[in-house]
């Protein structure tokens, strides 16, 4: 994520790269399907469709994209966001154990605590190992200056 993030300086972009990538590699297994594809159905997390649109390499051109709010509505997208959220959850406990503490989702105190713990035992170094060290909370494990708060607006970036 950080090695992502420090070259595309952007969530949105990294979420278009990830889905143009996912959506390319089924498509090279499209020969194994009883029936090939003929769109692909995604979440709209971007003010533009044209975000992920111009992330498609040359398989994922072949079919429609369709991106729209509240895509999990469709049972083929709910599922992958279930096995997603599986994956996620089970891999952020094999690093938790990985680390020796437990590593709770989201933003709150207990997970600015964990982040703290975690730089007093490894050193700020190695928080870029289980932490997005543009996000706030890196800064105050490792007792820096938080960065400046910017307002988000709708179809704007920082």
């Amino acid at each position: 994520y950080n090695r992502l993030y420090k070259t595309m300086r952007s969530v949105n972009a990294m979420l278009a790269w990830g889905h143009a990538r996912v959506i390319e590699n089924l498509m090279q297994q499209r020969a194994r399907m009883i029936a090939p594809p003929v769109r692909a159905i995604s979440d709209r997390f971007a003010s533009s469709r044209d975000v992920v649109a111009k992330a498609l390499l040359p398989l994922g051109r072949e079919i429609e994209l369709v991106q729209r709010h509240k895509a999990e509505e469709d049972l083929a997208v709910a599922a992958a966001s279930i096995l997603a959220r599986h994956e996620f959850v089970t891999r952020l406990g094999q690093l938790g154990k990985a680390c020796a503490l437990t590593l709770p989702k989201g933003a709150s105190a207990a997970v600015d605590a964990t982040a703290k713990a975690f730089v007093e035992q490894h050193g700020p170094a190695k928080l870029s190992q289980i932490a997005k060290m543009h996000f706030r909370t890196a800064a105050r494990a490792q007792g820096l200056p938080e960065p400046p708060k910017t307002e988000w607006k709708k179809g704007s970036r920082p």
